[in-house]
């Protein structure tokens, strides 16, 4: 291998690193959020079961 080549491989490398580090934040806030809103989707549901036991009542 060139340096030449050496270099070229390096920087697509690199490229490649940067583009799939930009992804994985992109999919890491998107998974929080879905995270975020299964908890919240959990904890009204939860609220809504204790309210209705006690009016049945």
């Amino acid at each position: 291998m060139t340096r030449e080549e050496y270099e070229a491989k390096r920087r697509r490398l690199e490229e490649d690193a940067a583009d799939a580090k930009k992804t994985y934040i992109r999919a890491k806030s998107t998974y929080d959020g879905i995270c975020e809103e299964l908890r919240n989707l959990r904890m009204d549901w939860q609220e809504q079961q204790a309210a209705d036991h006690t009016t049945e009542k």
